[in-house]
């Protein structure tokens, strides 16, 4: 098999060109690398407000010890009155809605 200059010429261009995307990948990775290393998060506005409102209820004691205190003095002393009613009512209520959220 004769080759003849034109051949010669064709393989070169390929063999170049080959060795340019292997340049331009190994250039690429390092890039990559780069890119990968500044990793950035944004936090939309919804997200904000749902995170203080979480801060503002953190900021909420789970105790009223006010509230507490004055059962506390109120049962020791004997004038503490159970509402049955209002207690049953409350009670029934507060069922019906954690059934309804399941």
């Amino acid at each position: 098999m004769e080759i003849d200059k034109n051949q010669c010429i064709q393989i070169d261009a390929y063999v170049n060109q080959v060795h340019d995307k292997q340049k331009t990948g190994a250039g690429n990775a390092k890039t990559a690398k780069k890119a990968a290393g500044t990793d950035t998060v944004v936090i939309s506005d919804a997200a904000k407000r749902v995170q203080e409102a979480r801060h503002q209820l953190d900021a909420i004691p789970d105790i009223r010890q006010e509230k507490v205190a004055q059962l506390k003095q109120q049962v020791e002393s004997g004038t503490y009155q159970i509402r049955a009613e209002e207690t049953a009512a409350k009670m029934i209520k507060e069922s019906l809605i954690n059934d309804g959220l399941k």
